[in-house]
This record gives C-alpha cells, structure tokens and sequence, in this order.
C-alpha cells in the first residue's frame, strides 16, 4: 500500500551557510524567485530557533569562526542547495558547512494571568492547536484570593491568578508558526524553538 504524497507532511532541512545573514537572505531570495516559486524558507534568527551554541558564539566573538547563518528550507530548496553547492561556493563567496534533515521541533513557553478571560483566551488557544502538535508537561495553576479583590494588576497580591507552562512538540514548519501565533499575546513567554535533527 502506498501513501500519497498529498497525505505526507513536508520535510524540511537545516541548512548552514558560512556567511553574513544578509547576504544568505539576499541570495535565496534570488534562488527562490528563479527556481522555486512557492518555496518555505525560515531564517533561525528571524523566527526565533535556537542556532547558536556557547561554544560557536565564543568562538565567533574571538575571531576563531567566521559568521554563519542557520535557514530552515523545504525539500525542493534543499535539493536545489546540494545540487548547486559547488557552484554556489565558487561564484558567491558562500558556503553550506551542513545540511540536515530535521525531524521535528519543540517549544517551551510559560505564562502568567491576572484576570480570568486572559487565561481563558490562552488556555482556547492551546486547545486549537493543529493536529500536527502535541503539548507535553503542561501545568497549569489558579490562585484565587477574595482579599485581594479591587486591588490594583502591580500590587503584590491579586484576587485573580492563573500559571501556565509546557512544551509543544511536532513539525518545525507548526512550531514556528505557533511561536509566531504566541507573539500576539503579551503574556506568553516562548523560548527559542530546539530543532531535533537528524
């Protein structure tokens, strides 16, 4: 029995350029307008991905590495870059130092609430996730103290307060666009999305 391709989640790859993002940006606008019409690119230090470890800051802050630039492409990019990578060296001065398939993502997020429709909103947004997702480790928590009704949202108690935190995990592409969809509400804090690579 075979599967349809239309059934299949796209894969996407990590792709590390040596060289500045805004010359990595300028070239696969070009590849892309050339060659893939419709393809996905992310940038890690667009859409908040993890792509630099203390070790490769360091280095790169004492001159030891040059500057690299982690971009998250879709099959038909990845294809095209280890096709062409040769050629790309040669005639732009960029270089691809790894190409990786990525197997899924994850993001670690956390909030708090002080009134009750903030939490709710939240907690509706966490139940629409796409299938595609799956929220691990959530914990979630309300105080409510009848003392501290009327007072002030910057005073120390609150008559209302709700705590929420845990990871989502699934496709990179899902991931990054729900990091985007938590960027709407102030009161979620989401931490650098971790790449599970191949």
């Amino acid at each position: 029995m075979t599967t349809s391709n239309k059934n299949k989640a796209p894969a996407f790859f990590e792709v590390v350029f040596r060289g500045k993002p805004k010359v990595v940006r300028s070239f696969l606008s070009g590849l892309v307008l050339g060659s893939c019409d419709g393809a996905t690119i992310y940038y890690s230090f667009l859409d908040g991905v993890h792509h630099e470890g203390k070790a490769e800051k360091l280095a790169e802050m004492v001159g030891i590495r040059g500057v690299d630039c982690h971009v998250i492409v879709d099959t038909e990019v990845s294809a095209l870059l280890k096709k062409l990578g040769k050629k790309i060296a040669a005639e732009t001065g960029l270089s691809i130092i790894s190409h990786r398939k990525i197997r899924g993502a994850s993001l670690t997020f956390g909030y708090s609430a002080y009134a009750r429709k903030y939490d709710e909103e939240i907690l509706a947004l966490l139940k629409k996730l796409p299938t595609e997702l799956n929220t691990r480790g959530f914990k979630h928590k309300v105080n409510v103290d009848p003392k501290a009704r009327g007072v002030e949202a910057y005073a120390p108690a609150h008559h209302f307060e709700a705590k929420g935190s845990g990871a989502i995990t699934g496709p990179v592409d899902k991931v990054i666009e729900l990091k985007k969809a938590f960027a709407s509400y102030p009161l979620i804090k989401a931490e650098d999305i971790i790449l599970k690579l191949a």
